[in-house]
């Protein structure tokens, strides 16, 4: 195995990570490369160590319908998986929180 891949149960062990944000763009429905279809929204993520910055939020299955339920202007708190697709994105396994 080449070290730059993983196995599937090294890639179920990614970090969990929590942000938060207000959505920029609302959640559309979209079909990915495989046709699956997901939701995906841009958040204005806050941290602490950087100025706010976009973050295309994505969903699937479950997700997607809870994503789906948000409006533009809505502050939303995601956990899940960061993942690279020319640019960063996360990769929801919950909501847990919205204001």
């Amino acid at each position: 195995m080449n070290p730059g891949t993983l196995s599937p149960s090294e890639s179920a062990e990614q970090p969990v990570t929590t942000l938060s944000g207000v959505i920029t763009k609302s959640p559309s429905r979209i079909k990915n490369t495989a046709g699956r279809p997901m939701v995906k929204a841009t958040i204005l993520a806050e941290s602490k160590k950087r100025s706010a910055y976009p973050l295309t939020v994505v969903g699937f299955d479950i997700m997607a319908l809870e994503l789906m339920a948000h409006l533009r202007g809505e502050r939303l708190t995601v956990a899940g998986r960061m993942e690279w697709n020319g640019g960063y994105s996360l990769i929801a396994d919950r909501i847990v929180s919205m204001s």
